[in-house]
């Protein structure tokens, strides 16, 4: 077995782009085709970059056929969330389904605990009167903490 490298914001430096997909490929295919018995994926699309590479590693892994991408809009989403998720799907070829889930995240409490996580860090914070959305600053990974944009 290769010797992994230590957890740090350096991992996702890799030394070889393409020997890192085709590792990844190898192993959903192995993963998904063989030990789970399964013939594709189901992967859910924002648009963002997170779940482009995620579709981008499925379609290369099972075909674009064999890949169904989830738009699963929830209230606090941007209308562009959906629009980029779209593209996305078309430049992959792959077919798209939508589930709106603010109700199962509200069922869940998800709201109501993350606005009193919030609260507990930003004491002004009223779901009321502002818009939260956490993003990384722009210097990115070499930053040690994501900040908090808090809009009215």
């Amino acid at each position: 077995m290769k010797a992994r490298k230590p957890f740090s914001k350096e991992i996702v430096l890799l030394e070889n782009v393409e020997t890192a997909v085709s590792e990844i490929v190898v192993k959903l295919q192995q993963d998904v085709l063989h030990n789970f018995k399964r013939t594709g994926a189901v992967v859910g699309i924002s648009g963002g970059i997170d779940s482009s590479v995620c579709l981008a590693l499925s379609v290369r892994a099972f075909g674009a056929d064999k890949v169904l991408g989830i738009i699963m809009p929830e209230k606090d989403s941007s209308p562009e969330s959906e629009e980029l998720a779209l593209e996305l799907a078309g430049k992959f070829g792959i077919v798209t389904i939508k589930e709106e889930i603010t109700d199962a995240l509200s069922g869940f409490k998800c709201y109501d605990r993350r606005d009193e996580a919030v609260k507990r860090v930003f004491p002004e914070y009223d779901p009321k009167h502002y818009k939260m959305k956490i993003g990384i600053g722009q210097s990115g990974l070499y930053n040690n903490l994501p900040h908090s944009l808090l809009s009215a």
